[in-house]
């Protein structure tokens, strides 16, 4: 059985993370709140948010053309519905 693939760079952070894309501001210390895995093998695609008081995981099935849809809908619609965060 394959294992779900977690895609790179996709864990969605608190607001310290901005810095790491920042020039010239040092990273500060960073927290996931949120895990986006892509299980390729029975195509789907899974967010979950562990903020407290979230609502359970987003899950659909995907396709590889509609990965960057399904993150950019996690962080137009979720975090400003449910978190009160616009990015």
């Amino acid at each position: 059985m394959a294992r779900p693939h977690v895609h790179p760079g996709v864990a969605l952070t608190t607001a310290p993370a901005q810095a790491r894309d920042t020039p010239g501001r040092a990273p500060g210390r960073q927290h996931v709140v949120g895990v986006l895995v892509v299980d390729a093998e029975n195509v789907r695609a899974r967010y979950e948010c562990y903020r407290p008081g979230c609502p359970k995981p987003r899950e659909e099935p995907i396709r590889p053309s509609a990965i960057k849809a399904f993150i950019d809908g996690i962080k137009a619609r979720h975090l400003s519905q449910y978190h009160e965060e616009q990015r």
